[in-house]
């Protein structure tokens, strides 16, 4: 769950790993449906890890978290407020 929400500009999202990956995905997409921000692809071992998202560049809103493995696909909406 990323945090705080709404946020200005900085927000931190939590996910838990349940076993490692090694196709992990986390972008940002606008209400559109746009790719604004590939936050991270690649390993990751399991267990809690966090990231930060500055979005000091891009306009209030709201905006997508969209975390994918080749199993599982997760989506949390977060509103950023200028």
């Amino acid at each position: 769950n990323p945090y705080p929400n709404p946020f200005n500009p900085v927000t931190v999202i939590d996910y838990t790993i349940e076993h490692d990956v090694n196709d992990l995905r986390i972008k940002i997409y606008d209400i559109t449906g746009r790719l604004v921000e590939n936050l991270y692809q690649g390993n990751q071992t399991y267990g809690h890890h966090k990231i930060r998202w500055n979005a000091s560049q891009y306009s209030s809103g709201i905006y997508f978290i969209k975390m994918d493995t080749h199993h599982h696909t997760f989506t949390k909406k977060i509103i950023l407020l200028k």
